[in-house]
């Protein structure tokens, strides 16, 4: 089965919002200033009983130092992927398969129409996929019957690449970045699909910052184990 996890940079007051919320997995928004505290943020991370998904800057220039700094850090918390987007993958992707060829380097669909996205799969050796990005983006705010359609096929594809899931809380028209809660019936729909296809890595409900309080995010916690309850029932 896979994990529910929340999206936060590495410092104490996100672990301990996280932590008391009932998460128990999180993926660290990580900059090249970051990757210089590689030692603080794995030892603060060991305190916390989480599994742990790293993403990796959005922006240059990444220094050699800094890319062994993120290869360390990955290995030190047995990470489930580094999250990727595709302009640093293809200029740093050899560097970092160089430093540790098993790495799980996972890239994430952003503005894409569909013969593109489709593309970003074929190509790609390991996927990120963003379910509000591919229905905002991809699929303009098509009906939800066409979005599930659209992850099926893509499952039915690549399941074997996909290493890692942002599902945060969408609803068409609405504002990007909503905790997960916030769009039970779609979200309740892609967990059952993923789970269906065997995926046991991380699900991120990808919220943004004044949706990361205790209050907000238990609530996220909530709904994932109603939703476990449930397809168990189903079982």
């Amino acid at each position: 089965m896979f994990s529910l996890a929340t999206k936060f940079v590495p410092d104490l007051p996100g672990f301990r919002t996280a932590f008391e919320a009932g998460f128990r997995a999180a993926e660290f928004w990580l900059d090249p200033e970051l990757l210089g505290e590689t030692d603080r943020i794995a030892n603060l991370a060991s305190e916390f009983p989480f599994r742990y998904a790293l993403h990796f800057p959005n922006h240059g220039p990444i220094s050699a130092d800094a890319l062994r700094s993120a290869v360390s850090l990955y290995r030190r918390l047995d990470c489930t992927a580094i999250v990727i987007h595709q302009p640093m993958f293809d200029q740093y992707a050899p560097a970092l398969q160089e430093l540790a060829p098993q790495v799980s380097l996972a890239v994430e669909n952003h503005i894409l129409d569909l013969p593109r996205f489709e593309r970003w799969a074929d190509h790609n050796p390991g996927l990120t996929l963003d379910v509000e990005h591919l229905w905002k983006f991809t699929l303009h705010d098509a009906p939800l019957t066409t979005l599930l359609e659209q992850v099926e096929l893509f499952l039915q594809r690549h399941a074997d690449k996909l290493h890692h899931v942002h599902l945060p809380g969408y609803q068409p028209g609405g504002e990007e970045h909503h905790p997960i809660h916030h769009s039970v019936e779609m979200a309740s729909e892609v967990l059952t699909l993923l789970d269906a296809h065997g995926f046991t890595k991380l699900v991120v409900s990808e919220a943004d910052t004044p949706f990361q309080t205790q209050e907000v995010l238990s609530q996220d916690v909530l709904f994932f184990e109603r939703w476990k309850q449930a397809s168990t029932v189903m079982q």
